[in-house]
Formats: C-alpha cells, structure tokens, sequence
C-alpha cells in the first residue's frame, strides 16, 4: 500500500513539474539582441557610457545611466517614472503623524505621551495620554484623544 501511495505521489509531482514547464514554455518568447557597451553623448559632450541593448532597430539605453549621465535623479512612483523633478513625498512617517498631532493639538509638556499605537488601512492611530500615579506604586493613564493620520495626505480627524 505505502509503494502505491509513493508511487502516486512521485507520479504527480513529475507529471506537474513537466506540465508546469510546458506552460512556462508556451508563454516565452527568445529574441535575439545584441549587447554593446555604447558612449553616452549629451549636447556633444561625452558623459558617460552605458551597457545597451538592441532589438529590431531599436537601442534601449538604462534610464538610471542616462539620469546619472545628466545629473538628474530618477524614481519610480506610483506607476510612473521620474527623470528630473521629483514628486512630493506621497506617504509621511510615524514620527511626522506624531508631530502633527502634538502641533495641531499643543501636546508640548513633557508628562504627555503622543504615540502610534498602530495602524488602521490608511491611518497611523496615534494615541495622546499622560501617566498619572496614584501613590507611590500603582497609576493609570488619563487619554487626552485618539487620533486618526492620514498616511497619505497627513490629515488629522479625532476617532471619538
């Protein structure tokens, strides 16, 4: 019985591995391109040089070689590409969400803890609260507020 149940089971992961190949397979293309290693020119001055490639006529020069080439910074965001100028930060930090609150709602004296507690889809929960003592070996916490951060946009909006 154990040989017929390993059997059985060599049988389909053979029988998977070939057909997931096949699939695979089906699904590629070869092309031949050529690979030169070309000089970079910008306004007839030479900058740089840079690993090509060239497929039906056509040169395909690396985008992070020629934005260096030039001095520009490059970046993919939000499915786009950006030579040059850069988009503004589309995304703020914890410590920014922190600040914002203490800022908009003036949690400045030291006894007022402002922190993400955690985070909610879109939002930094962020959480203001002071430790009171209540004698010398036990306290509790006073809440000031819970707070939603927008990750994106930074915008601040009270949970109660």
């Amino acid at each position: 019985m154990k040989d017929k149940v390993k059997g059985l089971t060599v049988g389909i992961l053979i029988g998977t591995m070939l057909t997931g190949s096949a699939a695979f397979a089906a699904n590629t293309q070869t092309i031949q391109v050529a690979v030169k290693n070309m000089p970079l020119y910008f306004n007839l001055v030479k900058k740089d040089s840079a690993k090509t490639l060239t497929y039906e006529g056509t040169t395909y020069v690396p985008v992070r070689a020629v934005s260096a080439a030039i001095g520009q910074e490059v970046s993919l965001k939000d499915g786009g590409l950006y030579i040059g100028k850069q988009p503004k930060q589309t995304s703020i930090t914890r410590a920014e969400a922190v600040k914002k609150v203490k800022a908009k709602y003036g949690f400045y004296h030291p006894s007022i803890y402002v922190e993400v507690e955690y985070i909610e889809g879109d939002n930094y929960v962020v959480h203001a609260y002071q430790v009171v003592m209540d004698d010398e070996e036990t306290g509790h916490t006073a809440t000031y507020g819970w707070y939603y951060v927008n990750k994106t946009t930074g915008k601040i909006s009270s949970m109660f």
